[in-house]
């Protein structure tokens, strides 16, 4: 069997995962279907009988058995999807903590791994494309760099896979992105002050009803020009245009031209004209 990322033939058979991997590259190959069967050992644990029918399968021994399938209470679930799911979970708490999606990632690696899908690649490029849409599925959006920063694994072969995933589930509509959160993660670079991120949140409050009436279309830097348009409200002068540039990596150029936009949508001609004014008060 050659592999289709090195074209080695040499490869060897990870009975505890049940895959084949290249062990030039180490890319998953082939992984063993995982359909339920059933099991009958003796009372040294040896298999005397094994049958697949695609059902749900028992395990039986000298002192009982257990029933599992892939989502029950007392699922066996096979040691290669244990090991993939490893690696979505701490994909997960590196790049997003605070979300509980586990279930959703767990049934999608599942229903993927079930219609081989994702056969010839590797389990940090599983994590990273999986965590990825079920994020953006959420509402709560990350890009490929903030996932794969965490993991040294190919950016092309995620979104190759990105795109089977989208076309397996039909390319469905995403959730709409959640402004708040989005906020927040543009928040979160710049200041860990709170009182900031509460004065920024009041901002984002007033424009997204007024953005969405309007023909804006937000552009990248959107989040970061709110972050800018608080700075000048609240008069924080530790918060300033260059600071915010560096962190979330557009150009003071974008983030003034952003700002413009939206200060237009105020009635204001710039910026500064909103220093110190009553936030309750601004676009009424």
């Amino acid at each position: 069997m050659k592999c289709d990322e090195c074209n080695s033939t040499d490869n060897y058979f990870d009975e505890r995962m049940g895959e084949r991997i290249c062990s030039d590259c180490g890319l998953v190959l082939v992984t063993e279907s995982f359909e339920e069967t059933t099991h009958i050992l003796n009372s040294a644990g040896e298999v005397v009988h094994s049958s697949d029918n695609n059902k749900l399968g028992s395990v039986v021994t000298g002192k009982g058995s257990y029933k599992f399938n892939k989502f029950g209470k007392n699922s066996v679930m096979p040691k290669n999807i244990q090991n993939g799911l490893m690696h979505c979970n701490m994909t997960l708490s590196a790049v997003a903590p605070q979300i509980d999606v586990k279930d959703r990632i767990e049934r999608v690696y599942i229903e993927l791994q079930r219609a081989n899908i994702m056969t010839s690649y590797p389990y940090e490029v599983r994590a990273a494309a999986i965590v990825h849409y079920v994020l953006r599925e959420n509402g709560t959006p990350h890009t490929y760099n903030e996932i794969i920063k965490e993991y040294d694994c190919n950016r092309k072969k995620v979104s190759r896979l990105s795109r089977k995933i989208n076309q397996f589930y039909g390319n469905r509509v995403i959730r709409q992105e959640n402004p708040s959160f989005s906020l927040l993660k543009t928040l979160n670079l710049i200041t860990n002050d709170l009182l900031f991120h509460n004065q920024a949140r009041k901002v984002l409050a007033v424009l997204e009803p007024i953005v969405a009436k309007s023909d804006y279309n937000k552009g990248r830097a959107y989040y970061s020009a709110i972050c800018w348009i608080a700075s000048n409200v609240f008069v924080r002068n530790d918060i300033t245009s260059v600071l915010i540039s560096e962190v979330t990596e557009f150009t003071r150029w974008n983030i003034h031209k952003e700002t413009k936009l939206l200060v237009s949508l105020l009635g204001f001609d710039s910026v500064k004209e909103l220093k110190g004014k009553d936030i309750n008060k601004i676009g009424e």
